[in-house]
């Protein structure tokens, strides 16, 4: 049985829709938290090291890249993410038992970059990424014991950044981009209500919470050197981003074959809409990275880290019902990757690659929920590239492993256990010079 000690669903619905927001910022199965680093094909089977090379992917991994660009370029594709998770409860609830799957679909986010050499020195460039997003889903829904924190979840994060980089020498260059970031989420739950006359937790309401698309503006900035033919060393900072979201909170009963509670369930329902703000601030992220060739060889080292203590409060508002009103404290961490990857050609045509890397989980033990359960990754990359003539075509996969993450029997929820998830995914990006 749900252990909840009031009917009423109002003060309910507060927190668990504040916990929801929350589990919104860190999700897709490329790395922890909820960035999606998988933003061109080639950096893929570089699996993600590429801040000191270049494509036109660079306006994504470091602006400066584009500097060494030549003419006119452009560089599009998507990556299939495909995640998978698993439940294992925990005494006292919902108990070591309980055994539940996730059922999460598959993402497709997109990427497309234009470049353009006006001078000698001077590269002009836009991209559109998608940085950051988030999809839970959990099989069998009416039964699916979480249902109370969450039924789906989502998160759409877009970004538009146009960028210049300049060649300041011959073998040194600087960039810079507005990153313009769109961002709207949804979250879908059931509401649970004490049946008076059985004692027993029953799914009373459906509360669904959506936003618009909301804006929020950042910037990014890079430098490239390549002190030698066979060396090239890059560093990259894209900054923080806040975006404020407004949208409404409504509700929906569920027939429950009682009439006299299906009546109590009515009355205790808010009315109509509730509007609802909140803001996310999506992490500031700084690369560093080392490439050296050697014979038919390219290696490349990065390291990534991720500003995810700017997400440390959430505050939801409601407009209408400030009895409503929560600030719910969060405490993520700062958190690291580690990449590296290999390329050789195999002819002029052909070109395969592979790397590995390590992702840190920001989230403590209290915030890890069906929502979002996060945990460090481990990761293998394989890639290949065809060119002809001025066409080129990327494929690049990995294959995620997450480690066992458990709740230590804090989580906020009171829903403990055990998750362990994994996922793979395949990227195709096509090129075209002008």
């Amino acid at each position: 049985m749900m252990r909840h000690s009031s009917c009423r669903s109002a003060p309910l619905f507060a927190g668990w829709v504040a916990a929801a927001v929350i589990g919104f910022a860190p999700a897709a199965v490329s790395a922890a938290g909820f960035a999606i680093f998988e933003q061109g094909a080639r950096g893929m089977g570089f699996a993600g090291a590429f801040t000191a090379q270049s494509d036109p992917s660079a306006i994504f991994h470091n602006a400066a890249g584009i500097a060494f660009l030549n003419g006119r370029q452009a560089y599009a594709g998507g990556t299939l993410i495909a995640p998978s998770s698993t439940f294992t409860g925990a005494d006292p609830f919902p108990g070591s038992a309980v055994t539940e799957e996730a059922d999460m679909g598959v993402l497709l986010p997109p990427a497309a970059y234009y470049t353009q050499q006006l001078s000698e020195r001077l590269v002009v460039g836009v991209g559109w990424t998608t940085p950051f997003g988030l999809e839970t889903r959990w099989q069998d829904p009416d039964g699916f014991t979480g249902r109370f924190i969450s039924e789906a979840a989502h998160l759409r994060s877009s970004s538009l950044n146009p960028t210049v980089a300049y060649k300041l020498e011959d073998r040194l260059a600087v960039g810079f981009g507005l990153d313009v970031r769109f961002s709207t989420l949804s979250l879908t739950r059931r509401v649970p209500f004490i049946d008076p006359f059985t004692q027993k937790v029953v799914d009373g309401a459906s509360t669904h919470l959506s936003t618009g698309t909301e804006m929020g503006i950042g910037f990014n900035v890079g430098v490239l050197a390549q002190p030698s033919p066979a060396l090239s060393l890059g560093a990259a900072y894209r900054h923080k981003v806040k975006v404020d979201y407004g949208g409404q909170a409504t509700f929906a009963p569920i027939a429950t074959g009682n009439p006299e509670l299906d009546a109590q369930v009515a009355a205790d329902l808010p009315l109509g809409a509730l509007p609802v703000s909140t803001s996310i601030t999506f992490p500031a992220v700084a690369s560093v990275g080392a490439a050296y060739t050697f014979g038919d060889w390219t290696v490349e080292a990065d390291v990534n880290w991720y500003q995810w203590s700017t997400f440390d409060r959430v505050l939801l508002l409601f407009e209408t019902r400030g009895d409503l009103t929560q600030a719910l404290v969060e405490d993520y961490s700062n958190a690291w990757q580690y990449r590296l990857g290999v390329e050789r050609p195999l002819t002029k045509i052909w070109t395969v690659r592979g790397g590995l890397f390590y992702d840190q989980s920001p989230a403590p033990a209290a915030s890890v929920s069906p929502i979002l359960p996060d945990a460090d990754r481990y990761g293998l990359a394989l890639g290949a590239s065809w060119k002809r003539g001025r066409f080129w075509m990327d494929a690049g996969s990995w294959i995620v492993l997450g480690e066992s993450r458990s709740t230590e029997g804090q989580s906020r929820d009171a829903y403990d256990g055990t998750y362990k998830s994994h996922g793979v995914t395949l990227g195709v990006s096509c090129g075209y010079a002008f």
